[in-house]
């Protein structure tokens, strides 16, 4: 079921050297702006660290040839590089900034947490919760890219662009996962219903609370936590948002959007 996925190393299909012109950065526009820089510096420091999660995806599916030849040819290379695009962004606008040290402070908190035991019971369950976060990653850039717009920043509005447009590629393949293994596990909608939930309530995960204390601002956790639901409130795709969480539900449209007007506020509250 699964032998469609390609094995082998499949290019990018962008690359993040060649493909964005950092030479025309609107810095003046942008390199007093602390929120973008530190979320910025977040995406790039999980996205950059990748491997780890590849890795105990490769050893979760051992034995599924096809699937962990896309997770380490396809999946974890492509997630790799968005964040050196975003590392080499930061870099060309704050070039007073250490990446280094501050990544290395993140790598010493974030890799203990990064086991194969975290991740779900299941294969489908695992599938699923990979879902939720490619729909968050994927709305995220979306909203970026549109505060890069707001901004008259057209180099980092290209780029979350092309991002959010892998993203969404990788939701699409985990979702085809999700659907084969639901069916042998058979998954009930109960169940889906359950780790959505659980998932939703994890959005705000740790990982961005490691990323940003590895900063060392002076501005506490929780005042950039208001910082970014004033900034999602405006840009954030919400109807993207919650298209994508309730799919794995198989919902007619009617129900989805009955469930979709339940979500929505959730969502909000949540600050994404």
């Amino acid at each position: 079921m699964v032998s469609h996925f390609k094995k082998g190393i499949t290019m990018p299909r962008w690359d993040y050297e060649k493909d964005i012109d950092y030479n025309k950065i609107n810095k003046e526009n942008i390199k007093d702006n602390e929120f973008l820089f530190t979320i910025l510096t977040i995406a790039s420091f999980i996205e950059i660290t990748s491997y780890i999660y590849d890795k105990n995806l490769s050893l979760f599916f051992k034995g599924e040839e096809q699937v962990v030849s896309w997770l380490n040819n396809t999946w974890e290379i492509e997630e790799t590089q968005h964040g050196k695009a975003l590392k080499k962004y930061i870099n060309c606008v704050w070039p007073e900034f250490d990446y280094q040290e501050a990544y290395e402070r993140f790598r010493k908190s974030y890799l203990p947490l990064c086991k194969v035991e975290a991740l779900e019971d299941s294969k489908a369950k695992e599938m699923l919760a990979r879902m939720v976060v490619e729909t968050g990653t994927s709305t995220a850039y979306q909203a970026i890219a549109h505060y890069a717009k707001d901004l008259n920043e057209p180099v980092l509005e290209h780029l979350a662009k092309l991002i959010s447009k892998d993203e969404v590629y990788h939701y699409e393949k985990f979702e085809e996962l999700f659907k084969y293994y639901k069916k042998q596990e058979q998954l009930s909608s109960t169940d889906i219903i359950k780790l959505l939930y659980k998932r939703a309530k994890e959005i705000n995960s740790e990982d961005i609370k490691i990323a940003y204390e590895a900063l060392e601002r002076k501005q506490g956790y929780q005042e950039y936590m208001k910082e970014v639901q004033k900034f999602a409130k405006k840009y954030y795709p919400y109807k993207m948002a919650i298209k994508m969480f309730m799919r794995p539900l198989g919902l007619s449209k009617f129900t989805e959007t009955i469930v979709a007007n339940s979500i929505s506020p959730i969502f909000k509250v949540l600050g994404i």
